[in-house]
């Protein structure tokens, strides 16, 4: 027969061993999410820097990866006058797009747009880009079915520029 300390030590091992395991697993979520946040982190900083080479951007308030024909990065703050403005950027090449943001409409207003035009769709997000060369708001949604949205929402009035659905 075992001794009650014999039993107590045995407990304090597995107990010690339960804990070590969720440490590590812990350990391991939290590395897995750093690793597959930091690509977006990284073009971030690579989409501010080269704003801040090629224009007037000075703060950055969001940022915005859009990808339909081609990726784009897209950037909302101030300019060093303190005006509010966008800056669009392909991922490569090309030629970066400046617009100033009272010229269109917010993300806000995007989001608001799409959920009154699909009130059975839960919006999810809206990102800022460019589709046949126009500046739009992608605004993403999910049906009561599962099954995930795109509106294309222009960026100077808020009209529907084209609705890919259920994919």
């Amino acid at each position: 027969m075992e001794s009650s300390s014999k039993k107590e030590h045995r407990l304090e091992w597995i107990l010690l061993i339960v804990t070590l395991v969720l440490v590590f697993v812990i350990i391991g979520i939290i590395s897995l999410f750093y690793r597959s946040s930091r690509p977006l982190a990284q073009a971030k900083e690579e989409a501010t820097t080269m704003a801040r080479k090629y224009t007037d951007l000075q703060t950055v308030d969001d940022f915005y990866r859009f990808t339909r024909e081609k990726t784009y990065f897209s950037l909302l703050g101030e300019d060093k006058k303190g005006t509010k403005i966008a800056v669009i950027m392909p991922k490569e090449g090309e030629t970066i797009k400046v617009l100033n943001q009272k010229d269109g409409i917010s993300e806000s207003q995007a989001l608001q747009t799409a959920a009154q035009a699909y009130p059975k769709e839960r919006v999810i997000k809206a990102d800022l880009g460019l589709f046949e060369d126009q500046p739009v708001w992608e605004v993403t949604s999910e049906s009561a079915d599962g099954g995930v949205n795109f509106v294309l929402l222009s960026y100077s009035d808020g009209k529907e520029v084209k609705k890919i659905s259920n994919i």
